[in-house]
């Protein structure tokens, strides 16, 4: 009797295992064409993806790291030589450089193709933060600073980087609509953790770090002229040596 019950149990859960095999059944086994790393959200739902918002941010990326490389060169020549300020911004030119790599493997990884767009800001962004983030190509802005107002400049740019990050976080996060255009963003945890660990923790960090700078720049320089020269030439000296 006790082996009639076990084989009763067995046939249904056999049953059950075969109707849940051919209900999961899917593009892959009916065509090797379709056998590709794509799943979740990150290629769906008619050309609003995640996959197009990590193609802007990478190129974001690639932008930042050529416009902090030019705003090093500016502090290190004859007529303004501050190697902490040089040493600072190549090292956060450098830093963006090789997200924008990581960026695009991560990208192929999950299936897609990583190439350069247009590096527009994302429409959740303030206008604000958009302003900074929508001059592709214009490096001239950077040339025309001095030490206070280049920390500013990179406080805001990294601030703008980081709002984008956010928004991209917050699609994959949580289902997102908006009534307007139908538009659905659905969750994509993996994404989500691959922003976390690689750019939204050294953003928040590095935010900081560079407001910091900015008051404590401010109080060496506030005084006399020859008084702030020293200041931030000390001020200088430290960013070398911490950085």
């Amino acid at each position: 009797m006790a082996k009639f019950n076990n084989a009763i149990v067995f046939g249904i859960v056999l049953i059950f295992a075969s109707a849940f095999a051919a209900s999961d059944s899917g593009a892959c086994e009916a065509d090797v064409e379709e056998c590709n790393p794509n799943y979740s959200s990150f290629l769906d739902h008619s050309g609003k993806t995640v996959e197009n918002d990590l193609r802007k941010y990478t190129s974001q990326l690639v932008d930042k790291s050529y416009r902090f490389l030019i705003l090093s060169s500016v502090f290190n020549k004859y007529s303004l030589d501050r190697p902490g300020f040089e040493k600072l911004y190549r090292k956060i030119s450098d830093k963006a450089w090789s997200d924008a790599i990581d960026l695009i493997k991560y990208q192929s990884r999950r299936g897609s193709f990583g190439y350069l767009v247009n590096p527009k800001s994302s429409e959740q962004v303030s206008s604000e933060q958009a302003k900074v983030l929508s001059r592709p190509g214009n490096y001239s802005t950077v040339l025309d600073v001095n030490e206070l107002s280049s920390l500013q400049f990179a406080l805001e740019y990294e601030k703008a980087l980081a709002q984008e990050a956010h928004a991209i976080h917050r699609k994959v996060s949580h289902a997102a609509h908006k009534s307007s255009g139908g538009d659905y963003y659905h969750y994509d945890p993996d994404t989500a953790h691959y922003l976390d660990e690689n750019l939204i923790e050294y953003q928040s960090g590095t935010v900081r770090d560079l407001a910091g700078y900015i008051h404590n720049l401010k109080y060496f320089s506030r005084n006399s002229q020859a008084a702030g020269d020293l200041g931030v030439h000390l001020f200088d000296e430290y960013l070398a040596k911490a950085e």
